[in-house]
């Protein structure tokens, strides 16, 4: 005799109506179904974050709308770094990034104006 528990209420299934069973089969039968449907929503959703991951590590090599050309260079061929506040940022018209011997250039100009 197998026994069921619907709403505090326990039920011998044996002795239940054909009727009853049938809503029961298809209670059960719905219960499947969401479940299935829960684990695709949670495959899809894992698949779903591995998608944008991937999308946002193509994007970093893309520009954007709108958005200024930047030059990416070596950490090597970089000498020297100037931090700039945001006010003094909104202030600058364009950027010019200049080699190792261009800048020693500009320095020895400077020095022979300021004499």
């Amino acid at each position: 005799m197998a026994n069921i528990k619907i709403d505090k209420k326990e039920y011998d299934i044996d002795s239940l109506p054909q009727e009853v069973k049938g809503q029961l089969a298809a209670l059960q039968q719905c219960d499947q179904k969401i479940k299935s449907w829960n684990m695709n929503i949670a495959l899809a959703q894992t698949a779903r974050g591995a998608y944008a991951a991937e999308l946002n590590l193509l994007l970093e090599k893309v520009a954007a709308v709108g958005a200024e050309k930047v030059e990416v260079v070596e950490a090597e061929e970089v000498d020297e770094v100037e931090i700039l506040l945001a006010e003094e940022v909104d202030e600058i018209d364009e950027v010019e990034i200049l080699s190792a011997e261009e800048v020693e250039v500009l320095e020895t100009e400077e020095i022979e104006a300021n004499r």
